[in-house]
């Protein structure tokens, strides 16, 4: 009767009703499209690779630049206390603190130069140092030449890139992380779920077709799938493979699209429109 119905109108009121009035159904069952058997996108492995080797070549120029902004700091050091120290007209002894920090900076940046020496600092170079110390014109020449020797070795330093961190990232938030995996010999389709009571039945539904029920796997279909007759025939499946006698009806609720197996003594005894019609 129902089997060409556009809208089948269903809703707990009605049902109960209906029951109490002794219609009675078979068991409902929810249905569902199962999703895909899925495994890593190699694309997004790929990317998060590629990611985890530029981020560690980023920490890397990260790490090179912070010691290259430390080295370019302390020769502009250097280079500013020789200058104060050839500017000063401070005593000897009082400005020579200016070239004793100067060395310790030289030594901590290993560049090989004679500004300064002690005891404890540049100790090897005390006797060339006494030497500078007693001729000042020519410790201003040597002076001279360590100026103009920094001058080479500062260079303006240019800020790492870390685009391809950046574009990697975007890539990588913008590809899925599992695909769904193409296999030709597991046939999808609706499965059964679990059995619902016809009171969870509600709204209106439209009928989507007739289907047998496997119970076991068979020919490439799983256990609890939904199979239409032109199935059943074509591929010569065995009675003793279905769930039910006969076919059962798949309807489909037209707004949140949820669907359920049922039987025509549902469709017959609970929907609204088939009791209007009996009014």
């Amino acid at each position: 009767m129902y089997a060409q119905e556009a809208n089948l109108e269903f809703n707990r009121l009605n049902t109960r009703k209906q029951t109490l009035k002794g219609h009675t159904t078979s068991q409902i069952y929810s249905i569902a499209l199962p999703e895909a058997e899925k495994m890593l996108n190699p694309e997004y492995v790929k990317l998060k690779n590629d990611l985890e080797i530029a981020i560690i070549d980023s920490t890397s120029k990260s790490i090179e630049y912070s010691k290259a902004i430390d080295r370019f700091n302390d020769v502009l050091t250097i280079r500013s206390h020789v200058s104060a120290f050839m500017n000063s007209n401070d005593l000897f002894g009082n400005k020579l603190i200016l070239l004793k920090e100067a060395q310790i900076l030289a030594l901590k940046q290993n560049i090989k130069v004679l500004l300064y020496s002690d005891d404890q600092i540049n100790e090897k170079m005390q006797a060339g140092f006494l030497l500078l110390k007693l001729k000042p014109e020519e410790m201003k020449q040597h002076l001279n030449r360590v100026l103009l020797a920094l001058d080479n070795v500062i260079v303006p330093l240019e800020q790492p890139d870390y685009q391809d961190v950046i574009v990697l990232r975007r890539k990588l938030r913008q590809t899925d992380k599992m695909i769904a995996i193409d296999k030709p010999n597991n046939k999808k389709g609706y499965t059964l779920q679990h059995a619902i009571g016809a009171e969870h039945v509600t709204g209106n539904f439209f009928e989507v077709g007739r289907y047998f029920v496997l119970n076991a796997p068979t020919n490439g279909f799983s256990k609890g799938q939904l199979i239409t007759q032109r199935t059943f025939l074509n591929y010569g499946i065995s009675k003793k493979k279905l769930s039910f006698n006969g076919t059962k009806v798949l309807i489909k609720n037209i707004d949140t699209e949820e669907m359920y197996l049922v039987d025509n003594n549902f469709l017959d005894g609970f929907s609204v429109k088939s009791q209007e019609g009996t009014l």
